[in-house]
């Protein structure tokens, strides 16, 4: 019993220093972070032979990698949003797949040297018999190397 409660004691340490490394870096990033453009990507869904079952985050520099993750949809009325790889690059975030509608919406987005910050607001319905993978993507000019950048996600 005394060696499960030294364990447990040690993660929780553990877990809240890793947290408290994470404030650090993000209260750095927002020292100076500037609102900057974006323009958030329309009409794409997520391949079904990509991962489902959690969050995960994405920055795209090519084509390549974004066409192995999102695949165009083109709706009536619609085409999907242009991007131009050598003047921008794509940051995204991808929820688990759900049976509730979700809507995730890009909010902001803010940098600082070495920083980008993604701001997105997830809006829930109520369960139906389908599921879906939400997602939100923008559109970043290029700047920098998009590689070298530390992106921090934040739901609101």
């Amino acid at each position: 019993m005394k060696k499960l409660t030294i364990i447990l004691s040690l993660t929780i340490v553990a877990l809240f220093c890793c947290q408290c490394a994470t404030s650090k870096q993000y209260r750095q990033a927002m020292k100076g972070a500037k609102s900057i453009p974006f323009k958030t990507l329309e009409n794409y869904y997520v391949r079904n032979d990509v991962k489902h079952d959690q969050l995960q985050r994405f920055i795209f520099d090519n084509q390549q990698d974004f066409d192995a993750v999102f695949g165009p949809a083109a709706l009536m009325g619609g085409l999907p949003t242009d991007i131009n790889w050598k003047r921008q690059f794509v940051v995204a975030v991808l929820l688990p797949e759900t049976n509730r509608p979700t809507m995730v919406t890009p909010m902001d987005v803010k940098q600082s040297p070495g920083n980008i910050i993604f701001y997105y607001q997830v809006n829930r319905g109520r369960k139906t018999s389908y599921t879906l993978v939400p997602f939100a993507a923008v559109a970043l000019d290029r700047s920098v190397d998009p590689q070298q950048l530390q992106v921090f996600y934040i739901e609101k």
